[in-house]
């Protein structure tokens, strides 16, 4: 059986979902709710497979970020519930995308096929493309900036450094500092004598 959580300001939306995912005989519904403040308390505890999430709850500047928000749950998969336009590199973090429209077949195929996707740990990189701010902490990094530091540089707090970190590593494949200073060279990000 597999844990799916909701979280959709829409009332008459999140309700008319729980209804269609009942007849889904291979998910149950653990949990929903409309802010984000329940979400991050209530995630952790019950741990669910799946988030169904209308990105809408985040602000506009978190929502090319929605992933990186629960990095401490790697297993978890996350499908965007898409009610109005997103652009689509904010929809690429999903793991599937269930729009307004969609009727119970099509959102029980994207809900299988969330389900079916095998989430590796091995150490291929994922092969997205850097986002700018991931340059910016990789070159901070590169610099022999510490987490804090790079924190104060960038105006960003250092879980969301760290978060980056992660997200570097993933994408290129590469966990050492020195490795990765040399990837920020072959890749034009900053010249040998900028690193000390």
């Amino acid at each position: 059986m597999n844990k799916i959580a909701i979280a959709e300001p829409s009332t008459i939306l999140r309700t008319g979902l729980e209804k269609l995912l009942e007849e889904l005989p291979e998910a149950e519904v653990v949990f929903s709710t409309d802010n984000l403040g329940a979400l991050y308390s209530r995630i952790t505890a019950i741990r669910p497979n799946i988030l169904i999430v209308n990105p809408v709850l985040f602000d506009y500047a978190k929502r090319s970020t929605i992933r990186a928000e629960f990095d401490t749950l790697p297993n978890l998969r996350i499908v965007g519930l898409i009610t109005t336009y997103v652009e689509s590199q904010h929809q690429r973090q999903f793991a599937g995308v269930i729009e307004l429209n969609d009727d119970l077949q099509r959102i029980k195929s994207t809900i299988n096929q969330v389900v079916n996707t095998i989430q590796t740990d091995s150490d291929e990189p994922d092969n997205d493309p850097l986002s700018d701010r991931e340059k910016e902490v990789l070159v901070c990094l590169s610099k022999g900036l510490k987490n804090n530091e790079i924190a104060d540089t960038l105006n960003i707090s250092v879980h969301t450094v760290i978060t980056h970190r992660k997200n570097i590593v993933r994408k290129t494949g590469i966990k050492s500092v020195a490795a990765l200073t040399v990837y920020a060279i072959l890749n034009n990000l900053i010249e040998e004598k900028d690193i000390i």
